[in-house]
């Protein structure tokens, strides 16, 4: 680094850093806005993270930037306790801050230890914000927490996050918002279910005349809700359309990372991806996409996996009518991983559009992510049959939950119930739940002595939440 940029970079980290001027015994003033369900998680993870390394997987504006600043107040605020931090033991560092492209992390460090003359082996906080836009991010990391092995590094990054188990690596998913997290910074849960809502693992009860606010608010959580700045108040309006226009727009597709992820031709993959997000979850295939984008079959490979590690798709695998994978894996779905990134291309969908069941199912595969349960999802299809989603049992290896997509109210008439999925069920896992994810709809039935639940899918997502969120999934 030349030496005339050290004290610009000095000047520069400054600026990142404010809390760097906060006297002794005095609280931390900038403002944050509530925290997201996730954080408790995420903090205890930087404190137990093996080799002091860790990384913060999750989509571009899904929060990531703020969950550090949050953890770097709450080390502030925790002073000089075990597992806290005095401010200057503190660095925060954005790698799209063109300031910093002159150097590389280590003589980013070196900065910050020469300003406040640590030592190396002092006890530090190093948040590197954007982690991808340093060249070979991941080596550099992995080099620093060997080199300072008292301190506790974190890396966000919005794709190339590494997808294997590593032993010395700590990897926490930030999923876009959960409908349960989207209620509760909207303060509707605690309306809708009352103080049961603040305690976890009680017993909920929606009131039938609250179903209609419920459904609203998903209507809004699907077109909106996926990222924390799209949340408004529940005494505002809905997010005027600009935001849906030009704040989610401008960012599902990012043409820096697609560059630095290998990719040249953006074009082609915005084509791609907006097939993927007009077909809603339906069945597809490599040959398939291919043919239908003129794309190399190599290439839409290639495409996919990139789309799947910058947290813009989930794909979820096929199974067959005795709920076993195929020999040759053909076919998939690819669910968006948030149904308002749909919004961003097309608009807001109203709930009575055709293409509304498909953004429903997408809403509620997206409940899993960022889990333990995510790997466990598939579906099943076959010559004229298919279930929409299955969740499987990772110890038999068979499915313990069914789904069936309902928003048109067709099971109403337990007469006409999903004879299909209970077919299904009965052969291949007669004690499994089978879920039909209704409108407004909400009984238990019984169609030849197989228990099936008609419950709305909006209070199922919003169930789902509260199950599968606590449950967090990070690896090793």
């Amino acid at each position: 680094m030349p030496p005339t940029s050290i004290e610009f970079i000095h000047d520069r980290l400054a600026f990142d850093n404010p809390w760097w001027a906060l006297q002794p015994g005095r609280p931390v003033s900038f403002r944050q806005p509530p925290k997201r369900t996730l954080f408790a998680d995420f903090a205890a993870g930087f404190q137990a993270a093996k080799n002091g390394a860790m990384v913060l997987a999750g989509p571009r504006r899904g929060g990531k930037t703020v969950m550090l600043r949050q953890l770097i107040a709450l080390l502030i605020e925790k002073g000089r306790k075990p597992d806290g931090l005095p401010p200057h033991h503190l660095l925060y560092v954005s790698l799209t801050t063109p300031s910093y492209t002159m150097a590389s992390l280590a003589e980013l460090i070196d900065a910050f230890r020469a300003r406040h003359g640590h030592a190396v082996d002092a006890r530090l906080g190093v948040f590197l914000d954007e982690a991808q836009y340093a060249p070979d991010w991941l080596e550099q990391l992995r080099a620093l927490a060997a080199a300072y092995p008292n301190s506790r590094f974190v890396a966000a990054v919005s794709a190339g996050a590494p997808r294997d188990p590593d032993p010395e690596l700590l990897v926490y998913q930030l999923p876009p918002l959960s409908f349960m997290e989207y209620l509760r910074l909207r303060g509707s849960e605690r309306v809708l279910f009352g103080d049961a809502a603040a305690r976890p693992g009680s017993a909920i009860v929606l009131h039938e005349h609250q179903l209609p606010v419920l459904n609203e608010e998903f209507v809004s959580y699907i077109n909106y809700g996926g990222f924390p700045e799209g949340i408004l108040p529940k005494t505002q309006a809905v997010p005027a359309p600009t935001f849906v226009r030009d704040g989610l727009a401008d960012r599902v597709l990012h043409k820096d990372l697609a560059v630095l992820g290998g990719i040249s031709d953006t074009h082609e993959l915005n084509r791609l991806f907006t097939l993927l997000a007009r077909g809603g979850g339906e069945e597809t295939g490599i040959e398939t996409l291919a043919r239908a984008t003129g794309i190399a079959k190599n290439t839409v490979r290639k495409y996919l996996d990139y789309l799947e590690s910058a947290h813009l798709i989930h794909r979820v695998r096929r199974v067959d009518r005795d709920a076993k994978p195929f020999q040759r894996a053909v076919a998939f779905k690819a669910y968006l991983t948030s149904p308002c990134l749909h919004a961003a291309l097309f608009g807001p969908t109203a709930p009575g559009d055709p293409a509304f069941a498909g953004l429903v199912e997408t809403a509620v595969a997206a409940q899993w992510l960022g889990s333990a349960s995510a790997a466990d999802l598939a579906y099943a299809s076959w010559r004229r049959g298919a279930i929409d989603l299955l969740a499987f049992d990772q110890r038999s290896g068979r499915p313990d939950l069914l789904f069936e997509i309902d928003w048109a109210d067709a099971h109403a008439d337990s007469a006409r119930g999903p004879v299909t999925v209970g077919k299904f069920a009965r052969a291949n896992c007669p004690a499994a739940p089978v879920q039909i994810l209704t409108r407004s709809v909400a009984r238990p039935v019984s169609l030849r002595g197989l228990s099936v639940r008609l419950i709305p899918a909006s209070l199922y997502c919003y169930l789902l939440g509260r199950e599968i969120l606590p449950h967090r999934v990070t690896t090793p």
